[in-house]
């Protein structure tokens, strides 16, 4: 039997660091049987809305220590986080009403927004400047606000609804509808100027920006596509070109990623800007949506445990790896695999060579 225990102990060799490289990409990180759904991300924090207190609440969790950390507390619903460095803006319930509540991660200290408008929901923030959707006048609009002096910032006067705002530095851009259709406008707060990316008269949606790059949801071909526009070069490019769905994408760097309906529930996808390289981080016959992205890290809503989880995939670096504010010094490491799921490989390991012996 001596031969055979030799052999069983060279294929787990061989079998084990085959696994662990596909396990290692991918790792659950909230383990709590209530829902935790919408995460955003930045650096080696995330943060999402979860559901384990009966009401909803905002937790972190810091990919490099492994520390999860509740940030809101009370019996009302916070929601919807977004975060840019020590910054998290989300949609708050406490007076009936959705506002805009920002947390400030260094100072552990939070204060509600105030500014007069109704149903305010999806908040992004950049900086000092926060802007969300809101509901003035019966039509859906903006609202730009500069969290350092307290004040709101006036947009251009517009004819249509605004919507899904997005905002990266000195630059934002939405849903317009003022053309009739539902198209992607810019506008640069440096120079306070406006303008229309895409004069095609389909049906755009949830834009993105990282940069100058700026990616959206578009239905021209009969179905929802991705598109991207570089607004350094004015040229635009199409990057789905399967029959089915492709929405809600999200922009960082070399990558795009997306929410993907090819296989008859929505799975996360990767699209390599400098490659051309398309990818399927997910395969799982369950619901995995709202992708968000931070230099090499993705993570996600997931469905495969029976509730809402979320889940971080670590893609592999570039060899130059565009670097955003906040990235220098700080490369995205890799992940190990959790505990819990080397403990099945080991189990398998001693069984097998177990039996190699007899």
């Amino acid at each position: 039997m001596l031969p055979r225990f030799f052999i069983t102990l060279l294929c787990l060799a061989l079998l084990l660091p085959v696994v662990w490289c596909v396990q290692a990409a991918e790792v659950r990180i909230t383990q709590d049987p209530a829902d935790q759904t919408s995460p955003s991300i930045w650096e080696e924090k995330i943060v999402w809305t979860d559901a384990r207190n009966k009401n909803l609440d905002v937790y972190l969790y810091d990919v490099t220590t492994g520390n999860e950390t509740r940030i809101t507390k009370g019996p009302k619903d916070r929601k919807s986080p977004a975060i840019w460095e020590n910054t998290i803006a989300m949609v708050d319930l406490a007076y009936g009403s959705p506002d805009i509540y920002l947390y400030n991660l260094v100072t552990k200290t939070g204060r509600q927004i105030i500014t007069g408008a109704t149903n305010q929901k999806f908040p992004r923030v950049s900086g000092n400047l926060v802007t969300w959707e809101t509901s003035r006048n019966g039509d859906s609009d903006i609202v730009v606000y500069n969290a350092s002096d307290a004040r709101e910032i006036k947009l251009p006067q517009g004819t249509g609804s605004r919507r899904s705002p997005s905002i990266w530095l000195d630059r934002m851009v939405w849903t317009d509808t003022s053309g009739g259709t539902s198209s992607i406008h810019l506008y640069d707060f440096t120079t306070k100027a406006e303008s229309r990316l895409n004069k095609d008269t389909s049906s755009q949606f949830n834009p993105w920006i990282y940069e100058n790059l700026v990616v959206w949801q578009d239905n021209r071909n009969g179905n929802d596509d991705i598109y991207l526009y570089n607004t350094a070069t004015g040229t635009e490019q199409r990057i789905t070109s399967d029959p089915a769905d492709q929405r809600n994408p999200r922009v960082w760097g070399d990558r795009i990623v997306w929410e993907d309906y090819r296989n008859g529930n929505p799975d996360i996808y990767m699209y390599t800007i400098s490659t051309g390289k398309e990818d399927a981080l997910t395969h799982d016959q369950v619901v995995q949506r709202s992708p968000a992205i931070w230099g090499d890290r993705v993570v996600w809503e997931d469905h495969r445990n029976g509730n809402a989880d979320i889940y971080l995939y670590e893609a592999e670096a570039p060899a130059s790896a565009p670097q955003g504010p906040g990235s220098a010094g700080n490369p995205a490491q890799p992940t190990p695999m959790p505990v819990p799921e080397i403990l099945p490989l080991i189990a398998a390991a001693f069984l097998l060579v177990t039996y190699g012996r007899r």
